[in-house]
């Protein structure tokens, strides 16, 4: 018999510390990003200013969302809770938080083009002129 993958106990093993902010003198709190629907997280991390309203509707839940959407919500004040949060959780735009953290490398070493030297090197070393 094989093992099979509980992925509910996964998730609830793995699951990280929520965003917590103050607006309209309420509290908040949006789930860490790692555990946000992954196919919503992809759209609003490419800005897709929808998909943020989304995934802060999901992340608040129904209670949360009503209040939040009673307030109101300055783009530049919504751009920069949606990076606050990404920061707290961790990634960066255009990084998604579901990616493996163990990922292989795709850089390559860098290879030589050329061999001059730098300009400091140069006035180190005697012209032959001189």
């Amino acid at each position: 018999m094989t093992d099979v993958f509980d992925l509910d106990a996964y998730v609830a093993e793995h699951r990280k510390d929520p965003y917590q902010f103050h607006y309209g003198k309420q509290d908040f709190e949006l789930p860490h990003a790692q555990d946000t629907d992954w196919r919503v997280m992809e759209a609003a991390d490419k800005g897709d200013v929808e998909a943020i309203r989304t995934l802060f509707r999901l992340g608040l839940g129904a209670e949360q969302w009503k209040r939040f959407e009673e307030l109101p919500q300055p783009a530049g004040a919504m751009g920069e809770l949606f990076r606050r949060w990404q920061a707290h959780s961790g990634t960066k735009p255009g990084e998604l938080p579901a990616s493996p953290s163990s990922s292989a490398s795709t850089a390559r070493p860098s290879t030589r083009r050329s061999a001059g030297t730098t300009r400091a090197r140069r006035s180190a070393t005697p012209s032959p002129a001189n």
